[in-house]
């Protein structure tokens, strides 16, 4: 089996995935916010408000749909058609509210069943032509521009099986954040529908993740190179690289939600209070090397951020 199907291989991921510094980092936010809990309604709202615009966009647009963020919004927010867009990307965004919407009831229960799947999907593609909204595919796919073949359509149902039954004994080998990246590259492996399967994988990430209690996660499109390079990667059975690109999208979550409660600054402002240029500071954010996270285009440091990047300026500074 294992042969035939080399994406099996994930199964046999062993922690760790992530890096450990990025590691570390995402555990101590998630002390942290919990040390914060209960966060109020009001904070709770507005940040499961922003999070579902940028998630919906981001998700979508990986996938080509062309509405905008603003747009997206206007959508979800306002129920408004954009004149010139196409009826499948007004479908799109809407369907993905309702299914997120599922992912929130589903994260409260202790397992992930086969019917939760099929559900999910009739959700994400109900209206959207010849996308067999709550089926698996019935025909042999491939994968544009991948060296991965999908299995058989005969195979998907025991496939799926088999992976839900792995997902609900996993919890004790991976950390949430890797279990949750092994599981969105193993069910994207086994292509079980006809259309959706990116959006599905990103959705069932998502649904681990808040399951655990961590915020949602946004895979954004301006990392899709690089992500679809990572599900390359898993589909060699090699978790590493989408454990570590799920990982940066859950620190950008989790700093998000605390610079909510401490304070968040534009990159510009951080960089002009740090005496670096906005280049430079949003390299290091892009990378990675700096907390930070981006809201409608734009870069936003926490304070606290700021602060310690400043104090290592300092004792550089008094160490020469």
């Amino acid at each position: 089996m294992i042969s035939r199907y080399r994406f099996l291989l994930l199964e046999q991921a062993k922690s760790p995935l992530i890096a450990p510094t990025l590691m570390s980092r995402i555990e101590e936010g998630f002390r942290r916010l919990n040390s914060e809990r209960p966060l109020s309604r009001e904070a709770l709202t507005r940040l499961r408000d922003l999070l579902t615009v940028e998630y919906v966009y981001n998700t979508n647009a990986i996938e080509g749909n062309t509405l905008t963020l603003r747009e997206t919004r206007l959508v979800l927010e306002e129920g408004i058609t954009v004149a010139g867009k196409p009826l499948r990307d007004h479908l799109e965004a809407r369907n993905h509210l309702q299914a997120l919407r599922y992912v929130e009831d589903l994260a409260s229960a202790g397992r992930v069943e086969e019917f939760d799947l099929l559900k999910l999907h009739h959700l994400v593609m109900m209206g959207i032509e010849d996308a067999r909204p709550g089926e698996y595919r019935r025909e042999q796919v491939f994968i544009g521009g991948s060296g991965h073949v999908p299995p058989p359509p005969s195979d998907v149902p025991r496939l799926v099986r088999r992976f839900v039954d792995w997902l609900n004994g996993a919890g004790d080998q991976l950390h949430p954040v890797e279990l949750a990246a092994v599981a969105h590259a193993y069910l994207t492996a086994i292509h079980p529908f006809t259309d959706g399967n990116g959006r599905m994988a990103r959705l069932l990430m998502n649904l681990l993740l808040l399951r655990s209690g961590y915020p949602l996660a946004i895979i954004r499109k301006e990392r899709r190179r690089a992500y679809y390079r990572a599900l390359e990667e898993a589909d060699r059975g090699r978790a590493r690289p989408i454990a570590n690109l799920v990982a940066r999208a859950v620190d950008e979550s989790l700093t998000l939600y605390l610079g909510s409660l401490e304070g968040i600054v534009p990159l510009s402002v951080a960089a002009r209070e740090l005496g670096m240029s906005a280049d430079y500071l949003g390299q290091l954010a892009r990378k990675g090397y700096v907390r930070a996270v981006k809201l409608a285009g734009r870069w936003y440091v926490p304070v606290d951020e700021v602060g310690r990047l400043r104090s290592r300026k300092v004792r550089r500074s008094g160490g020469r």
